[in-house]
């Protein structure tokens, strides 16, 4: 192409090349939407995302050939084009690195999308380990090509990692806690989990930090590295919600015990929303101060907290029926003065 180019005028060529890419590039917008209309029918999109990704940095390409040849046809009357030349030839290596990052970003979506069994945190971790490797090792390959020593750019990047490391040990700590945490999975995003110290729904797991979102909905930005030294409760996680409860009557119905206690735990047994695969505990548990106490514990088939409290209200109150029933009393705190009467003979 340069031989012919060189016989005809620069500008002449330089239209000529600008047909020839208008040319590619309404070709290749038609093959590439034939080929997505063609996907699109298709059951897996993972197709219609590589498609997709890959489309810009082919245009762009198709256009950088165009100015690299027309400036190739203008180095001769215009010197400055020379030089240009000479620091824009490694630019079809940038746009394929973009184009290849795109695609990394094109599967991550695809993944993502997909009802899988790989937590999308994991996805997202490990599309930008990908997009960290490609991008540095194609740095590398251009340093190479600019006629830096690789051996050299490696032992100083050794070095300053080790100075790096010392500066920043609480950033990097934090790093290797949030790969801890998409590794061991103790919590993804979306779920509730509870220390000593913080409550709320996980909304985004960082680099450094994870982000929650309250009950009071105000966000808290927490270091990655604290997850590794408290124990998180992630209640969002679990199988049954408990009811616990101690329910006291009056130490003068203690008689009728042995039958309340008999009927709450058989109420229990016929309920349909207490799982019977899980314990069903009902006990005369406690002398208490001013009652006599029974514990009642057994675990809801929800997790769901509005249901179990419907549930456990509903409970509560046919507890308290039973109580009626066998014409005992539920106990209050009671004191009982008892005064001397002392009379002067």
């Amino acid at each position: 192409m340069n031989d012919f180019l060189i016989n005809i005028n620069p500008y002449e060529s330089a239209g000529i090349l600008f047909a020839v890419a208008l040319l590619i590039h309404i070709g290749l917008s038609n093959i590439l939407n034939r080929l997505l209309k063609h996907t699109n029918k298709t059951p897996n999109k993972l197709d219609d995302q590589i498609i997709k990704a890959i489309s810009s940095p082919l245009k762009l390409l198709i256009w950088f050939g165009w100015l690299f040849f027309s400036l190739e046809a203008f180095k001769d009357q215009i010197v400055v084009f020379s030089s240009v030349l000479d620091y824009i030839d490694i630019t079809p290596m940038f746009i394929i690195t973009w184009g290849v990052v795109r695609i990394v970003s094109g599967v991550e979506e695809y993944l993502v999308e997909q009802d899988n069994q790989i937590d999308n945190d994991s996805i997202r971790l490990f599309s930008r380990l990908v997009k960290i490797l490609v991008i540095t090792a194609i740095l590398l390959a251009i340093a190479q090509f600019l006629g830096f020593s690789i051996s050299s750019l490696l032992t100083f990047g050794g070095v300053g990692g080790i100075v790096i490391g010392f500066a920043a040990k609480d950033m990097l700590s934090n790093v290797f806690g949030g790969l801890m945490i998409q590794m061991d999975k103790p919590f993804s995003t979306g779920d509730w989990i509870r220390s000593s110290e913080f409550e709320g729904v996980v909304e985004k797991i960082g680099w450094r930090m994870t982000r929650i979102r309250t009950f009071s909905k105000n966000p808290v930005y927490i270091p990655n590295s604290i997850f590794a030294s408290i124990p998180i409760e992630t209640p969002s996680r679990m199988t049954n919600r408990r009811i616990k409860e101690t329910i006291g009557i009056r130490y003068n119905d203690i008689g009728r015990m042995a039958d309340i206690v008999s009927e709450v735990k058989n109420m229990l047994n016929k309920n349909q929303f207490i799982d019977q695969k899980e314990v069903v505990r009902v006990y005369f548990n406690y002398f208490n101060s001013s009652s006599v106490d029974f514990i009642v514990y057994a675990y809801t088939n929800t997790i769901d907290k509005s249901e179990y409290q419907q549930i456990k209200q509903e409970i509560l109150l046919d507890i308290a029926q039973i109580i009626d029933k066998h014409g005992a009393e539920i106990a209050f705190p009671t004191q009982t003065l008892h005064i001397q009467n002392n009379t002067e003979s």
